[in-house]
């Protein structure tokens, strides 16, 4: 009895010991990440990345903040917890990777050389409009909101912005999720030039780039671009964020992050579900990069996108592999976030030269598997987002409460960043409002020009 009972100790020791690990491996994987970026990408102090992003992240899993131990170095950031260590390291143009090749370390980076305070934010004259903005970055009594920029652009030009200290408006900001609308209008161009088609066949195009065989073994032959895009891959990939999920490990498991979820194979056949997948992007970041040919994905963005939007030097990550990580690792500044919003509404309406009425329109449409998701856009058909907004807004959403919301009848995009763990919390009648003071001063200006 008493071997019984040691041994019943013994596992249940090493398993507590290996979920412990499991999940400072995932911490240590996201602490070093964000900190390396928040301080070389960002330029934030590294003691703001951590009081505001890491240590409240790492206090919901049973209290690991009072084990994070950092260090910052000249172009890398290393964090330890526990038994487990990370190190993510910085390069000009790629800002930083989890686990990828150590830089340079010769001439040390000023980490805060970038940041043009003399830069001044918008104020509106509309109280109704800058009454919603104070009340988007009023703290609840249990705190948390931590809202760090807002930004109205209405008809075209911001008529509103504002930020938390230490961010002003040449802070770049990471979007999360919102690179998947990026992804999406990247591969919207390429479609538009006849570089990509939403029917491409995932297994073939892999095969003839002579992917690894096991990105390739168990995707059904069935498996679309278009599949990938509206998240109705059927691929086996769980996104709940634990220790040992598909999800962290593609993230934080240092591998080339778009063969995890092909190497899942299927849980169903493709179409028949929605099922958010951030892996399912960053396979479509893969094949889109693959169709750039020899152009590196930074040049490619930096021509097609960048200079033609005037858009200040924003930066997208890539993984290990040198993939940008299409899921997740955007940093741009709020003004940048809003030309992508403005660049939406443009060829929503029929305005771009480069991405098409119908892309952008066929993005926001509702796909057969979801109708509230389109291409890579969340959509408002069932007014549960945003009750009081047009059915036909659709916005860009992301992890810690990123938004960037386009109401095109309206002319309007609304933009706010923030590092939020309830990422939706008292959004929606700020927006609404926002809205509906532009809109009424709209039909005050016809009433008096009729």
């Amino acid at each position: 009895m008493v071997r019984v009972v040691l041994l019943v100790l013994v596992v249940a020791v090493s398993a507590a010991g290996w979920l412990l690990h499991g999940a400072a491996k995932i911490g240590v994987g996201y602490s070093a990440k964000q900190l390396c970026s928040g301080v070389f990408v960002s330029h934030l102090p590294a003691e703001f990345v951590l009081e505001h992003d890491i240590l409240p992240r790492m206090a919901t899993v049973a209290g690991m903040d009072r084990f994070v131990k950092a260090e910052v170095g000249a172009r890398s950031a290393t964090v330890k917890i526990l038994t487990a260590s990370a190190t993510a390291s910085y390069r000009d143009r790629y800002g930083c990777t989890l686990h990828g090749i150590q830089a340079s370390t010769v001439d040390a980076l000023d980490a805060h050389a970038e940041r043009d305070l003399s830069i001044s934010a918008v104020r509106s004259d509309n109280q109704a409009v800058e009454s919603a903005i104070d009340a988007l970055f009023e703290e609840p009594e249990t705190g948390g909101r931590n809202t760090l920029a807002v930004l109205v652009m209405h008809k075209g030009e911001v008529v509103s912005e504002r930020y938390a200290e230490p961010v002003g408006p040449s802070t770049r900001l990471q979007g999360w999720s919102m690179n998947k609308s990026l992804m999406a209008s990247f591969v919207g161009v390429q479609v538009g030039k006849g570089h990509m088609a939403l029917s491409m066949p995932v297994r073939e195009r892999l095969r003839a780039l002579e992917a690894p065989v096991h990105t390739t073994r168990d995707v059904s032959d069935e498996l679309t671009l278009k599949h990938l895009m509206s998240m109705a891959s059927g691929l086996d990939f769980e996104e709940r964020y634990l220790p040992g999920d598909d999800v962290t490990e593609m993230l934080y498991g240092g591998v080339p992050m778009w063969h995890v979820p092909l190497a899942q194979g299927h849980r169903r056949e493709p179409g028949q579900a929605f099922v958010y997948s951030s892996g399912d992007t960053n396979v479509v970041s893969y094949l889109w990069q693959a169709s750039l040919g020899d152009v590196s994905y930074v040049d490619w963005i930096d021509r097609e996108i960048n200079d033609y939007l005037d858009l200040d030097d924003p930066l997208l990550e890539p993984d290990t592999s040198g993939v940008q990580v299409g899921s997740s690792f955007a940093y741009l500044t709020a003004r940048d976030w809003a030309n992508y919003g403005q660049w939406w509404l443009d060829a929503w309406h029929g305005r771009d030269d480069i991405l098409s009425q119908e892309w952008q329109r066929l993005a926001v449409t509702p796909s057969d598997s979801a109708d509230f998701y389109g291409l890579s856009f969340w959509l408002n058909t069932r007014l549960s987002d945003y009750p009081d907004l047009p059915a036909n807004t659709f916005h860009a959403g992301g992890n810690s409460g990123q938004f960037v919301v386009v109401v095109p009848e309206a002319e309007l995009v609304l933009v706010r960043l923030g590092l939020t763990l309830n990422e939706a919390a008292g959004l929606a009648d700020p927006f609404a409002k926002i809205y509906n003071a532009l809109t009424a001063r709209d039909d005050l200006a016809i009433n008096v020009n009729e």
